[in-house]
């Protein structure tokens, strides 16, 4: 990627690379508020389920589908939240009190992660998982700009093969995603 390209796409631009796959989400909702305790490491009190809409372009056949992804979290599903630095946590909290959809991202980003993105129905990449944080992000009216920062981010810590497919707090059984077209 040329730093053009790069910077166009880490401030919203709108070229896509289209040699992988890639997500647009376009909607999150939830049938009740998460539940959840704790303070840098978050614990599900309740049983919650989100679902994630939008596109997904794939490669291999070059076609981009409407999809629906329903994220179910467990009772006793643990995760950091967001786990940016300390000294950017004004910016990208861990959580964000009353904000759901913020919540969501991080917290359905780490269960793809601990899965290494296969789920029933599709086997995201990692990248594709870091595109619904994003873009769950966005959602939640993030600007373009700080989504992009986050993702540099995201993928200067989380980049490395510690993070992917890493159960450190015993969560995988507690964590199911279900990714269907429409």
């Amino acid at each position: 990627m040329g730093i053009a390209s790069f910077f166009s796409s880490l401030f919203g631009g709108s070229s896509k690379k289209k040699d992988k796959n890639s997500i647009t989400v376009e909607s999150v909702s939830q049938d009740y508020p998460l539940e959840f305790e704790g303070d840098k490491t978050y614990w599900f009190t309740k049983d919650c389920i989100v679902y994630v809409k939008g596109t997904r372009y794939t490669k291999s056949d070059k076609k981009t589908r409407n999809f629906v992804m329903t994220c179910t979290f467990k009772k006793g599903f643990m995760t950091d939240g967001a786990s940016a630095p300390e000294i950017l946590s004004c910016i990208v909290p861990h959580i964000k009190q009353g904000n759901d959809t913020y919540n969501a991202a991080p917290f359905i980003h780490d269960g793809l992660y601990i899965l290494r993105g296969e789920i029933d129905g599709a086997n995201l990449t990692r990248e594709e998982c870091d595109d619904v944080l994003r873009g769950i992000w966005r959602c939640a009216n993030m600007s373009r700009a700080i989504a992009g920062i986050a993702d540099v981010g995201i993928h200067l810590v989380a980049g490395s093969s510690k993070h992917w497919g890493d159960d450190a707090l015993d969560c995988k059984y507690l964590f199911k995603a279900k990714f269907k077209y429409q």
